[in-house]
């Protein structure tokens, strides 16, 4: 189960440390764990922000998080 006090404060120092390939691992946690909690809408932003971050940093799951998405009817 995902610690999210944790994940909070991780988020909180790659923000200020600019580390985009850490920030979009946990937007991407954030948005599943809203996905589990069938709270759509909210998965889906913090899905959206873990693509841009993943785009940004050239990272490979970039494509499985834009199939997420288009799953949702969020991105086409």
């Amino acid at each position: 189960m995902i610690n999210v006090k944790k994940l909070n404060k991780a988020a909180i120092i790659a923000h200020t440390n600019q580390d985009i390939p850490t920030l979009a691992d946990i937007y991407e946690k954030y948005g599943r764990l809203k996905i589990k909690e069938r709270d759509l809408d909210s998965a889906c932003f913090y899905l959206t922000n873990a693509y841009a971050f993943a785009l940004e940093a050239g990272l490979q799951s970039a494509t499985e998080i834009h199939k997420v998405l288009r799953y949702h009817g969020r991105e086409d």
